[in-house]
């Protein structure tokens, strides 16, 4: 199991045994109490059982027996928790796995034609992430030599194979529309932020709804990032969006919009998701994704990419089958099986993490009066540590600052800078000392060879000169961070596929490439395995940066799936190829109507029921240990 860089790849070595790390007392049910004493007896079952040991001679009963229950610690335990980050929480989330998708589907098969007043089927929904169809179609092209699947057809044909009646009749959606309306809250809450910080005081949001918080605005729909905040860096939180993720939305609009529409409660709907990373099933935990009055969560189980590829190899479906009408578009009629009530997979230009940054950038040009020009660059010269800078093309003022931030290793340097921008103390004593005079000349004049992007017609900026131009940039805070955990981004979940071995490269009839056939174990590899099975550690030179559980091919090919799969021509990050920046595609202006129109049926106009709907909090984990003596997370070495 790999889980993301966030909460693995850190300087804090806290991949601990739960007998090590887990500080969370054990407690069982309470008990009546007895009047003599007691021994715990074990069966052959190794069930534990309360057993009276009175004298012979007292007028007690005899050799009276009492089943004991087992106390366990559930997620909701350890997310509450600071004793670990990692290691309880792995055994935890695996019991959210494609078995218990299997035993749904065999529960539901087994009971369809009980429907009664008191048993109503739950309606089964699947919800996959574009990282994960780009990951899967990567895979299966691996594994044949076939082109790679465009992701929409790979979609539709999962759609075709789930939704039959035998399988359960799943409706299956991408998470792209998900995604837009997270994209337009994003947008919205910046809006707030600024307007606070500019204004002194927030624009009018509706009674009872959270002030917004302060600037810079840190993206929070990686969990894995969201995790370590919480438990590391408690200071940051109000810095986090509280905009939900695209798999939060998703959870929202199943079990309220669309079981409303079939005349369900929550608790009615069964809403599975397929995500590049494990850490979604730790985001499905949260206390705020849950219902208490139909005692259910908004997504009940997440899988990552190859738990969703088990489960379709254990239900036999094959990816190179063509599904009939997949070329159509399918029926918007929610009561249909093979429908998708919005616009599927919805491109939105930017990175394949979400596109939160260049979303935002687009929304701050189509606003500004003048023209704007976008500068961007690497830092350290690095793809994952890139900063984004808005110019008005006419005044050579930059109106925004930003950047991407992949990778535990970054995240901390962003910490620091966040925190001596901001004055938060605790992040500014884990960081070291400020650099050299020296250090911020060499890395001001590193920066004046960065990249422009001018919109059409516009000209370049006039009057200054570069120092005075480096040095006014350099001043300019930061006002968003597209934060994610994983080096690469979410194609590179520590949940998607693997890159593939020769070994285990087959023919689409499942023959080996030579013609001659083999056995494979479930994840497509030969068995028996052609190597004594003892690893081997791999020379420095093979080691590369960040990449724990891929390659930087790998990810690559999977990036390049992710944008050629789309129905229409790419966007390379960050900007359009051509036209404005400001400039929306016909599927983001249908893709606005239809939210707004869902948007308005399930909430209307109330300010309250919209943060509830689109929003979420976070709360700090204090430890137990470390929290206390000024000692803090960067400084510990377990």
């Amino acid at each position: 199991m790999a889980f993301s860089g966030a909460l693995t790849i850190t300087d804090l070595d806290d991949f601990l045994t739960p007998s090590q790390a887990c500080i969370i007392p054990v407690r069982g049910a309470k008990t009546e109490k007895t009047d003599g004493p007691t021994e715990i007896h074990i069966d052959a079952n190794n069930q534990y059982y309360e057993v009276s040991t009175y004298p012979s001679g007292d007028a007690g009963p005899s050799g009276t027996s009492k089943a004991l229950e087992k106390a366990e610690i559930n997620l909701n335990d350890c997310l509450a928790c600071s004793g670990c980050i990692t290691s309880t929480e792995s055994m935890l989330i695996t019991l959210q796995s494609h078995k218990e998708v299997l035993d749904f589907i065999a529960h539901a098969a087994k009971h369809s034609d009980h429907c009664t007043s008191d048993h109503t089927p739950r309606t089964p929904i699947l919800s996959i992430s574009p990282q994960t169809l780009a990951s899967l179609s990567a895979h299966y092209s691996a594994l044949t030599g076939k082109p790679p699947l465009p992701l929409r057809t790979l979609l539709r044909r999962i759609r075709r194979f789930m939704g039959e009646e035998k399988r359960g009749g799943w409706r299956v959606w991408d998470t792209t529309f998900s995604r837009h309306i997270a994209l337009q809250e994003s947008v919205k809450e910046f809006e707030e932020r600024r307007d606070k910080r500019d204004k002194g005081k927030a624009r009018d949001v509706g009674a009872g709804v959270p002030e917004p918080g302060p600037l810079p605005m840190l993206a929070s729909a990686c969990p894995g990032w969201v995790c370590y905040a919480e438990k590391a860096q408690g200071d940051l939180l109000p810095l986090l969006s509280a905009s939900r993720s695209p798999q939060a939305v998703m959870g929202a609009l199943a079990k309220s919009w669309f079981a409303n529409r079939l005349d369900k409660t929550p608790d009615q709907v069964y809403h599975v998701t397929a995500m590049p990373c494990y850490d979604k099933k730790l985001e499905a935990s949260r206390s705020d994704f849950y219902s208490s009055v139909y005692s259910t969560r908004e997504t009940d189980c997440v899988l990552t990419t190859g738990e969703l590829d088990l489960l379709l190899q254990d239900l036999g479906f094959n990816p190179w089958e063509t599904a009939p009408g997949e070329e159509e578009e399918p029926t918007t009629d929610v009561t249909q099986v093979g429908c998708s009530p919005w616009p599927e997979m919805i491109q939105h230009a930017g990175s394949s993490s979400g596109s939160y940054l260049q979303t935002l950038i687009s929304a701050i040009a189509a606003s500004h009066p003048n023209p704007t020009r976008l500068e961007t660059r690497e830092i350290r010269g690095s793809s994952d540590n890139v900063e984004f800078l808005l110019e008005d093309a006419v005044t050579g003022q930059v109106i925004f600052k930003g950047a991407k931030c992949y990778g535990f290793r970054n995240l901390q340097n962003l910490v620091r800078k966040v925190g001596k921008e901001t004055g938060i103390s605790k992040t500014g004593r884990a960081g070291a000392s400020k650099l050299s005079a020296a250090i911020a000349a060499r890395r001001r004049k590193a920066r004046t060879n960065a990249s422009a992007t001018s919109t059409p017609g516009t000209p370049g900026t006039p009057g200054d000169s570069d120092a005075e131009m480096v040095s006014q940039k350099e001043d300019k805070k930061l006002d968003f961070v597209e934060v994610m955990a994983c080096p690469g981004g979410c194609v590179n979940g520590g949940g998607q596929m693997k890159p593939v071995s020769a070994a285990a490269k087959v023919n689409g009839n499942g023959s080996a490439k030579g013609g001659e056939s083999m056995d494979v174990d479930e994840e497509g590899y030969p068995r028996p395995m052609a190597d004594d099975g003892v690893e081997r550690a791999p020379p420095a030179s093979a080691v590369e940066e960040g990449m724990r559980w891929s390659t930087k091919e790998w990810v690559g090919k999977v990036e390049e799936i992710y944008w050629s799969g789309l129905p229409t021509p790419p966007a390379s990050p960050p900007l359009p190829a051509e036209g404005s920046l400001a400039a929306k595609s016909d599927d983001l202006s249908k893709a606005d109507e239809v939210a707004r129109d869902i948007l308005e049926e399930t909430i209307g106009g109330d300010a309250v029921k919209r943060w509830e709907l689109l929003r979420t909090r976070f709360r700090r984990v204090e430890g137990d240990v470390l929290g206390q003596g000024g000692v803090s997370h960067e400084a510990v070495k377990w």
